[in-house]
């Protein structure tokens, strides 16, 4: 059986093959971040229901880690969005800090969903900009904001779905002692964010005219970013 390490390490190799300025296609980035979220997704749900053992056995339980990532000083309209994301499906909490030069995000979760998180955003971040300039050459008048909430709401429908399809291949009873497991590991979550950072202000998108052209656009093309497929048995 493979060591944690042992499938971590999978994950990163499979994320550096997805990463398009190393030169991937855009097949190979979505078969290797598919393989990756997949191998991900069934860790996670594996590891929980093994920590359930344990925990019943008196062994060791949930451990709250923290990774960084420094985005530019002025913020891209697709990094909130992509931080939401992350929230959304990698079981993480992202915090934005203060710094010179930079705006580090803080991701905390489980050592594991903070590694993976690290990955995926700057992953994501090359995907959203260059769908956007593959975009923008082709088209009149294109809006970036628009398109950028287009990409986010495919990529999130695509990443909804394949949560469900993920969980699908567990019994109902394991699946409901995984949702136990995610109810405690959000309030260890929670009360390490309150401790550590005390009370944090939400950060709002303002509202803004949508292009139609654009949003459409922008959401076709993150149906066809996949970031879950069956591994190959």
């Amino acid at each position: 059986m493979k060591t944690e390490s042992d499938i971590l390490d999978k994950i990163r190799k499979l994320l550096r093959l997805a990463d398009p300025t190393r030169g991937a296609t855009e097949n190979e980035a979505k078969v290797a971040l598919a393989k990756a979220h997949e191998l991900m997704t069934r860790h996670n749900i594996d590891s929980a229901l093994l920590r359930m053992e344990r925990e019943s056995e008196g062994g060791g339980g949930f451990t709250v880690n923290k990774g960084t990532f420094d985005l530019p000083k002025s913020l891209n309209p697709a990094d909130i969005m992509i931080l939401s994301l992350l929230q959304a499906h990698f079981n993480v909490r992202t915090i934005l800090m203060r710094g010179r030069g930079k705006t580090p995000v803080d991701i905390i979760g489980s050592p594991e969903d903070v590694d993976f998180a690290v990955y995926a955003l700057a992953f994501l971040r090359g995907t959203f900009f260059r769908c956007w300039n593959e975009f923008k050459r082709t088209t009149i008048n294109p809006d970036k904001a628009s398109y950028y909430r287009g990409l986010r709401d495919g990529i999130n429908a695509e990443l909804t779905a394949a949560k469900q399809r993920a969980e699908n291949a567990y019994t109902e009873g394991q699946m409901g002692s995984y949702a136990i497991m995610l109810v405690d590991q959000t309030a260890i979550v929670t009360r390490y964010v309150e401790d550590n950072y005390g009370k944090l202000r939400t950060r709002t998108q303002h509202s803004r005219r949508t292009d139609s052209h654009s949003y459409v656009a922008g959401k076709s093309k993150g149906h066809t970013i996949r970031i879950n497929r069956p591994l190959p048995q």
